[in-house]
């Protein structure tokens, strides 16, 4: 076995890879999976759900001195919720305004609503068809108007509602200022536009003061002109200035424009006291993504990101940086890390925002000048994060791994180490998995997307998945996160796995070096792939199974329909033996699913039907078969979940069925895995991403080498190998695992600690005994022993034998 200590060997997936999941272990203060006295009051445990990573949608459409008008993520993140407002340190109170399912707040009515400040805390709510009301939100009085016949709403500043009619060819750009006095309605028509013509959807921002206009000359070319309120007359201020996607933005001090349109990167400000002197322009960079979105505060021009994104871009953003600019020139300053893209002038003064650091750091916040003449900060009210999304698990010999879609900003796979026993708890979560930020395109961005993880037993994690051209893959992933990528071809002729809504790869069952996925083996194109990932050269596919019928492997033991109707056979991946079982299944039927878990081997002829009776677990050592319940198959038991009663429900295999949990209607159908190697059960109800684990109760099996690879000899003077390696995968994990090596007297010349990982060993000796000299050359026995983690069943024991040359007996 000359290759095993050259570079890319399998150890340094294997055990080099495990390296990580063992100080996970630790930093959580768990040793691999204990189970002391699980079966005694069988121990559960709770882990909460994540934090989603996008953080809560909560815009700001307006602010005042004393509060916000808002709107917040329902909860079941498919809109936005009603307007509020929310007092600095109060209750929030629902506004008399409709909820569309977008974040429309188009100031002409677009969206059929629209909410502002106008001036102190006096909320302006337009309701097509209802009409205008003006809200004071400290006082609590209401004011009503009714907009004059053929007048379309245009905005409310301070005191003033503007409008428009249409002209004589029937465009709206006939713009007018009402305003309430002595109880009455006043409508004074704006003028100073001479000859000029306001264009539909010319309102672009205002304040109790003024409104920019966006309006054209009948040879098409256009301006932006400052609306005086009081006079009701059109001052132009930025000649040539579009209104195509615009915002105007004032403070007491400044007004800023600014326009993508033709990719412009720069904005124009003007002094309010000197709007006729020349704009200074502040450039806003080219960088980034999105559309900049402006605020004022002081002598600073702040700036955010809207992003737009594209239908095949899947990458989750926290919002874009908002950062203050010196509108005289000189150095920028970042404010949040990220922040929502709509920004509310604070009249008097200020401007409100939602962002943070993170989803967990998320606040409404509000912008000043302080002492320094800078930018400041105050935390108004916090905007707590939602929960995940989990899609997905994994329990393999107390490793559990999550697919979860939006806890970070791509999907992803995470990790952490479960005990159980006296004290339960859950190792530190870390990330196992993850597409690079800069991933783009559907199948790479959603790689591990609703994908089922499978844990092998001795700490690796194999994924189903497509690649970059759409064809099926196998994805092996060390604790470490190394990654190795097996295409599903066939090896004797290089057929590729069909592609199509009809075939969807899975992993379909997983044990140590051996991992069958593929199809489901219910039609009869069906492809099933047996993969070894420890094979000579690289992972490589063994043999495809087409048609129907289910597979399933554990140990060295690949499990598929027998040659006779209504048996099972089961050949070794290994030696190529063959053994079948007398005819077992109900009918005859062909098994369309297998799983294998130590002794037991359960069938399913219907999967997705109803047939109840079409079903059952086989003993391997007994040869007797038996009924249990259509679900997911552990050490002894069945687990399964019951629609009719609402309930998850355990099975001992020959014994009375308990319920772990019984649900209400709302959580129908968990996320449920039973752990193959061990004796718990891990489930999620399927709209929450907190994750139970509880001991099935039931005990495991005897502890079992299910699978080694041993050097049955060694050369000491070999150049390129000269170390004993041996791997054992073990049907449960132990604790003082240790390999004692003897001679042919039987006297101990050599022990040592192995090395434990999940529910496998691993051992490597370089030859020498404790005082140093090679040992003599010739055949030594070695013995390896271990204690169950679990505390059930007699201690590990396997033996063999090694051959050593270049020992003493030659140096």
């Amino acid at each position: 076995m000359a290759g095993r200590h050259k570079p890319n060997r399998r150890r340094s997936l294997v055990r080099g890879g495990l390296a990580a999941a063992v100080a996970l272990a630790a930093a959580g203060g768990t040793l691999p999976f204990l189970l002391s006295n699980a079966h005694a009051d069988t121990p559960s445990l709770t882990i909460p759900a994540p934090d989603r990573f996008k953080p809560v949608a909560n815009p700001v459409y307006g602010a005042g001195p004393g509060g916000v008008v808002e709107r917040t993520e329902v909860k079941d993140a498919s809109a936005l919720g009603y307007y509020r407002w929310t007092p600095d340190g109060g209750t929030p109170v629902d506004l008399p305004a409709s909820s569309p399912y977008d974040d429309i707040n188009s100031i002409d009515g677009g969206g059929g609503s629209h909410v502002s400040v106008t001036s102190g805390d006096v909320v302006a709510i337009y309701d097509r068809p209802t009409g205008l009301v003006l809200k004071d939100m400290k006082s609590g009085t209401t004011t009503k108007y009714t907009l004059p016949d053929g007048h379309f709403y245009r905005g409310v500043f301070g005191s003033y509602v503007l409008t428009a009619t249409r002209d004589a060819d029937g465009n709206a750009d006939v713009l007018h200022v009402l305003r309430m006095a002595d109880g009455q309605l006043t409508d004074t028509l704006v003028t100073g536009l001479n000859g000029w013509v306001a264009e539909d959807g010319m309102t672009l921002g205002g304040d109790d003061r003024s409104v920019a206009i966006w309006y054209a000359h009948p040879d098409g070319t256009h301006g932006v002109g400052l609306l005086d309120l009081a006079t009701a007359e059109v001052t132009p201020v930025l000649p040539g200035a579009t209104g195509e996607n615009a915002q105007v933005v004032f403070s007491d001090g400044y007004l800023a424009w600014y326009s993508p349109e033709g990719g412009n990167t720069t904005a124009r400000v003007l002094r309010r006291a000197t709007p006729e002197a020349a704009d200074t322009k502040v450039e806003l960079g080219s960088g980034g993504e999105g559309t900049p979105r402006l605020g004022l505060i002081g002598d600073w021009l702040l700036t955010t990101r809207q992003y737009e994104q594209s239908e095949n871009d899947f990458l989750v953003r926290q919002g874009a940086p908002l950062t203050a600019l010196p509108i005289a020139g000189g150095e920028p300053k970042t404010l949040l890390e990220h922040a929502g893209w709509r920004m509310a002038q604070v009249p008097g003064g200020g401007v409100a925002v939602t962002g943070g650091a993170s989803a967990q750091d998320w606040a409404v916040r509000r912008v000043s000048v302080g002492d320094d003449g800078a930018p400041a900060l105050r935390t108004v009210r916090e905007v707590a994060p939602k929960e995940g999304n989990l899609s997905r698990l994994s329990l393999t010999a107390g490793h559990l791994v999550t697919a979860e879609s939006d806890t970070t900003y791509l999907p992803a796979l995470f990790q952490r180490q479960i005990t159980l026993g006296a004290a339960p708890s859950a190792g530190e979560r870390s990330l196992l998995a993850r597409p690079d930020a800069q991933t783009t395109g559907e199948t790479a961005q959603r790689l591990y997307d609703h994908r089922r993880p499978v844990g092998t037993g001795d700490g690796r994690t194999v994924v189903a998945s497509t690649d970059a051209n759409g064809d099926q893959v196998l994805v092996v992933l060390a604790a470490d996160g190394t990654k190795t990528v097996v295409p599903a071809v066939d090896p004797q002729t290089g057929e590729k796995m069909p592609t199509g809504s009809d075939h969807y790869s899975e992993v379909r069952s997983a044990s140590g070096r051996y991992v069958v996925f593929g199809d489901s083996g219910r039609g009869l194109d069906d492809r099933q792939y047996v993969v070894d990932l420890d094979a000579s050269g690289g992972a490589k596919v063994l043999r495809v199974r087409q048609g129907q019928g289910g597979l399933a492997v554990w140990g060295t033991k690949l499990w598929m329909p027998g040659d006779t109707e209504g048996t099972l056979q089961a050949v070794d991946l290994k030696s190529g033996e063959t053994t079948a079982t007398d005819p077992i299944t109900y009918n005859g039927c062909l098994p369309q699913q297998l799983q294998a878990v130590g002794p037991w081997v359960y069938w399913d002829c219907y999967p997705s039907g109803s047939i109840s009776d079409g079903h059952g677990v086989y003993n391997t050592q007994t040869q007797q078969w038996s009924y249990a319940p259509r679900g997911t198959l552990g050490d002894g038991y069945v687990v399964a979940y019951d629609g009719d009663r609402g309930r998850l429900d355990l099975t001992p295999i020959g014994d009375a069925t308990r319920t772990i949990e019984a649900f209400t209607f709302q959580y129908a159908y968990p996320i449920v895995e039973a752990d193959r190697f061990g004796g718990a059960v891990a489930y999620a109800k399927e709209k929450s991403a907190e994750i139970k684990v509880v001991d099935s109760g039931v005990p495991t099996s005897p502890v079992a080498e299910i699978e080694s690879r041993v050097d049955k000899s060694v050369d000491l003077k070999s150049a390129t190998d000269s170390v004993w390696d041996a791997d054992w995968q073990l049907s449960k994990p132990v604790t003082d695992a240790r390999v004692t090596v003897r001679n042919k007297a039987g006297r101990t010349v050599f022990t040592g600690a192995a090395e434990e990982y999940a529910a496998a060993v691993s051992f490597s000796w370089n030859g020498r005994t404790g005082d140093g000299r090679y040992v003599i050359d010739g055949t030594y026995t070695w013995e390896l022993t271990g204690t169950p983690a679990d505390g059930s069943g007699d201690a590990l024991k396997a033996t063999g034998t090694v051959a050593f040359t270049g020992g003493q007996g030659t140096r």
